[in-house]
């Protein structure tokens, strides 16, 4: 994806954790981190304290949805998916994309990945691997406050 491109429509048939979310729904308020991330992935698991302590400090003013992208066959696990959600505290919705649909429409080859759109479903920053998780932050706050104008 490019910078400014419009949030894809996510394939209606992919099975979720945490409740479904089109789309759609993303679009209108507040700024969407797409998060794509792995169970075999060390990097994903060690990033995730930064997304939940996001989510205590700015709560509502952002969501979050998250998109497990299997890397080995171990990863389809459907039970150990919702295992490691569950002791990560990934509480956000959670699209199980075993067919890897929505990672060729992102065109992502990595996890960690994280695609940060605006309140207007327009991706504003893209970011790959573990470092970089104060420069999402700054993005991040500042659609935040974006979003106030």
């Amino acid at each position: 994806m490019k910078l400014r491109e419009e949030l894809p429509e996510f394939p209606r048939h992919l099975q979720w954790i945490n409740g479904q979310i089109t789309s759609d729904q993303i679009k209108g308020d507040v700024p969407v981190i797409i998060h794509f991330w792995s169970i075999s992935c060390n990097s994903c698991k060690n990033a995730m304290g930064y997304i939940n302590r996001w989510k205590s400090l700015y709560g509502n003013r952002f969501k979050i949805i998250s998109i497990h992208m299997p890397r080995t066959s171990e990863d389809v696990n459907d039970y150990l998916i919702k295992q490691t959600a569950y002791q990560l505290n990934l509480t956000n919705p959670i699209c199980l994309d075993h067919e890897l649909l929505v990672t060729k429409l992102f065109q992502t080859r990595t996890v960690p990945a994280y695609y940060l759109f605006d309140k207007k479903a327009l991706l504003r920053h893209y970011q790959s691997g573990e470092q970089g998780m104060q420069m999402l932050e700054r993005r991040l706050v500042y659609l935040m406050k974006e979003q106030k104008n």
